[in-house]
């Protein structure tokens, strides 16, 4: 398992253990909930990490908890030189998800942390410090259901304006940590992206689950079926045939990069792609990948 992986899936344990106690059975349970399944070796392992960090585990019968009654954590400069680095791996996948869990553990721990300047430097993750994390939770049910809403959006120039917006899904920049809320805006026919940071509110819904009706370029794949029911579902993606071996997927083609991302992790069990420009990058980071392990 790679190493942000794992360190995700630590402070996600630790941050359930904070307020819960929970069974072995039940802790697997939660992350079988979010599509990552680890096994009961693994998570002995976590539990053991945990502990070796000077964690406070204690079991009550078959439960696992967090003791932090009168228990002040202390760090030390090379402590938060390692956490540093820690925040800069997770932060480096851009999966706000992932940075979600751990910013709320450590704002958790830094309630037991006495000194201030690194109870501050704990919680400092910058960009994402600086985010509405409740709006960006409305903003995802809202994208989940696929939504009109009308937003409130603060300008470049610091003027309000009313937008009206087909939500779809959050991305993340390429080039940047901000992130954006991607939709159709009202008036248009193509796919926009509003940085999150200028949205102040969520005025209204204008209309629930609303199914995309644009025209625009379709790409075909197809997937060993086996692999398919495994992977998340993308709710703009139509499976138009599938047997024994595979399913064949039909989707639009709204974002390219994040398109040539999702039939990337389908390899090696992509088995087919229409012709276009997403096969062709498929196909050269493949070669790019080939040569890499050749020599």
């Amino acid at each position: 398992m790679n190493y942000a992986k794992s360190t995700h899936n630590i402070l996600f344990l630790a941050n359930m253990l904070l307020n819960n106690k929970l069974s072995k059975k039940e802790i697997l349970e939660k992350f079988d909930l979010l599509n990552n399944k680890i096994s009961l070796a693994t998570l002995n392992n976590y539990l053991k990490k945990l502990k070796d960090n000077n964690i406070n585990i204690k079991k009550e019968n078959l439960n696992f908890y967090i003791d932090y009654t009168d228990y002040n954590f202390e760090l030390t400069k090379e402590n938060i030189k390692t956490i540093n680095e820690i925040k800069k791996v997770v932060i480096s996948k851009k999966d706000y998800k992932i940075i979600r869990t751990v910013m709320r553990f450590f704002y958790k721990i830094s309630k037991l942390i006495q000194n201030e300047d690194f109870k501050k430097e704990l919680i400092d993750f910058g960009y994402y410090s600086e985010l509405n994390w409740d709006l960006l939770y409305k903003l995802e049910n809202h994208c989940k259901n696929k939504d009109i809403i009308l937003i409130d959006y603060i300008l470049p120039y610091g003027k309000n304006k009313l937008i009206e917006i087909h939500s779809d899904k959050i991305k993340s920049s390429t080039t940047s940590h901000r992130l954006y809320l991607e939709g159709i805006i009202k008036n248009t026919n193509t796919f926009s992206k509003l940085p999150i940071d200028r949205i102040f509110m969520i005025k209204k819904t204008i209309r629930k689950k609303l199914i995309f009706n644009v025209e625009m370029n379709m790409l075909t794949y197809r997937v060993l079926k086996d692999t398919w029911e495994k992977a998340p579902k993308d709710l703009k993606e139509k499976v138009t045939d599938y047997n024994e071996k595979y399913y064949e997927i039909e989707t639009p083609i709204t974002d390219e990069f994040y398109l040539t991302q999702r039939l990337f992790e389908f390899c090696p069990d992509l088995i087919y792609i229409s012709e276009g420009k997403i096969k062709n990058l498929i196909i050269e980071k493949l070669e790019i990948l080939k040569t890499a392990y050749d020599n």
